[in-house]
């Protein structure tokens, strides 16, 4: 019986050292990845799709173009990796848990604030230049499309759910979300044509506005209270 004993001992170590072992390597695999991502969202944003190469992207990210073939077969699927980083970048923005309860008005305040954190971030240039590359890949189009799809249903139902104390019905609360994105996106490419030097912030409050007298309830009148 001890025999048996030592033996499991013996084996559960060395189980235990190969698994300590792969970890550093899963870890530094991981920063790989990272730095080649973030290499070509760098990249791309100063540059613009049709000035950047694979090698560039080694060259940038400090690594050897063997190590960029072995994460990323070529340069759609870093393109689809820079997506997917930005995307995730909103998710982690957008903690609508915190917002449930707040006033409709201070929910829409930190909703457009972060939402426009992320467009009018210079890395969204970065998304723009790959959706701009993206209409003559099929590969990377319909990656992305599927990503994003999933991405937008999710995200209308946490707008649904936190807005859904307002008289608003449901397809008005999607499409005022949708309204939003594509309102930020025009001021991203106004953005890059005039300069970082532009201020968004009346247009913000405009939209802003916008939304929370649509989302806001009406306050009962004394009419209405006679009624």
């Amino acid at each position: 019986m001890a025999r048996v004993i030592q033996d499991e001992t013996v084996e559960t170590g060395e189980e235990e050292g190969r698994k300590a072992k792969r970890k550093p390597q899963q870890e530094r695999s991981n920063a790989t990845r990272r730095k080649l991502v973030r290499a070509t969202i760098d990249l791309l944003r100063e540059r613009g799709y049709a000035s950047v190469t694979t090698p560039d992207i080694a060259d940038r990210a400090g690594v050897s173009r063997g190590a960029l073939q072995y994460h990323f077969a070529g340069k759609e699927e870093i393109y689809f990796a820079a997506i997917q980083e930005i995307t995730a970048w909103m998710d982690k923005e957008m903690n609508l848990a915190e917002f449930v309860g707040l006033p409709i008005a201070e929910r829409v305040e930190r909703v457009v604030n972060q939402h426009w954190e992320v467009f009018g971030s210079d890395d969204y240039v970065a998304a723009l230049e790959i959706r701009l590359y993206e209409r003559f890949n099929d590969w990377l189009h319909q990656s992305i499309r599927t990503q994003l799809g999933k991405v937008t249903e999710a995200r209308d139902l946490e707008w649904v759910r936190l807005f859904a104390d307002s008289p608003a019905d449901t397809a008005t609360v999607v499409r005022l979300r949708r309204m939003v994105l594509d309102t930020l996106r025009g001021f991203a490419l106004r953005k890059i044509q005039e300069g970082p030097a532009v201020d968004f912030a009346p247009q913000l409050t405009l939209l802003k506005r916008f939304l929370v007298s649509v989302l806001q309830p009406l306050p009962r009148t004394v009419q209405d209270e006679c009624t």
